[in-house]
């Protein structure tokens, strides 16, 4: 299913634009991979707790840009064996993203930034 913005391209001058832009993203399960992606830390990117902050918008004749960072945790789980010390610890972990919308639809891209591996 590819991802829309419609709420996050009404509120776009709004002062609550990142709360917007977080359960949209929430609601179509769109950060699952790039938080895993931009993992530092741990090795299992926690969604229970995600934060946005809003980076930078900029409106194009055609689309909107915004760049994002995601706080959020992930943990290191342990082999769950009856002998094995290692706690269930949280991660924090953050992330930059960039979102681009189209406003003739609302479609809409999320890209990791700094990721190596993703394509341009």
């Amino acid at each position: 299913m590819p991802l829309t913005l419609p709420a996050t391209r009404a509120a776009w001058a709004q002062p609550g634009l990142a709360a917007v832009v977080l359960d949209e993203l929430r609601q179509q399960n769109a950060l699952a991979q790039p938080l895993q992606r931009g993992l530092a830390h741990g090795s299992h990117a926690l969604l229970d707790d995600v934060s946005l902050m809003v980076l930078q918008r900029r409106e194009l004749a055609d689309s909107l840009q915004l760049k994002a960072g995601l706080s959020y945790s992930s943990i290191i789980p342990g082999c769950a064996c009856e002998a094995d010390p290692t706690p269930m610890s949280e991660l924090a972990e953050y992330v930059e993203v960039q979102i681009d919308i189209r406003k003739a639809d609302a479609s809409a891209s999320l890209r990791l930034l700094g990721d190596p591996s993703a394509s341009n």
